[in-house]
């Protein structure tokens, strides 16, 4: 047998989620509840506006940890985590996952046993904004994770980065010339605006080598 909706619970699902819409847009604070990046539209729900979220609606919070690696000898650490929500009565209203490992590159410089607590509470952290946003349906508001816009963004920098084969032929062309690598570095630098080949942008490699070819 199907339970049908009437209009009436059409029109009080949209007043809830109406009610939580307006209720961040007066209290929530940038760069505390949620954090932006210019070169993402969506901003990124953060942990203190997800407990402000779960204390509007009464949520009570569970996190039990599902997965776990804790490799001391390669100091590799691993989590994943689940996150239960539930109301007043008990009743489950939502549930999250998050996962976070001491391999992402935000923890790539950092001594791995030193990291292990953080990687565990941003594990339950990411679980817990992954429950609030299908419990309040405002994913269409905010995105999961700012690390992972990190991530992200970071991804899209290196696939812009000059290649090594770029770099291989800018280094020939100046052996071709018969340039010292000092002479190359200076070279590079006027017209890259740039000290070090690492960042390069593929266009500078690509400007270096019309210019070399030129000389």
């Amino acid at each position: 047998m199907f339970n049908f909706l009437t209009e009436e619970d059409v029109k009080n699902e949209i007043n809830s989620y109406q009610l939580i819409v307006n209720y961040i847009k007066e209290n929530f604070k940038d760069g505390e509840d949620y954090g932006k990046i210019a070169e993402y539209p969506k901003p990124s729900l953060l942990k203190s506006g997800a407990e402000k979220l779960c204390s509007l609606l009464n949520f009570s919070v569970q996190v039990e940890i599902l997965e776990k690696v804790e490799d001391f000898k390669e100091g590799i650490f691993h989590y994943v985590c689940k996150c239960t929500l539930k109301n007043s009565l008990g009743r489950t209203v939502s549930e999250g996952l998050g996962s976070c490992n001491s391999r992402e590159s935000k923890f790539l410089n950092q001594n791995p046993y030193g990291v292990a607590n953080t990687v565990l509470k941003l594990s339950k952290k990411r679980a817990l904004v992954d429950a609030i946003l299908t419990a309040t349906r405002t994913s269409g508001m905010f995105t999961q994770d700012i690390e992972e816009l990190d991530e992200i963004i970071n991804t899209n920098i290196k696939v812009n980065l000059a290649t090594a084969s770029q770099k291989a032929f800018i280094a020939k062309l100046a052996k071709d010339k018969g340039m010292s690598e000092t002479q190359l570095m200076d070279f590079t630098k006027k017209v890259t605006g740039k000290e070090k080949s690492k960042d390069w942008t593929k266009d500078d490699a690509a400007k270096i080598i019309k210019t070399l070819k030129n000389k």
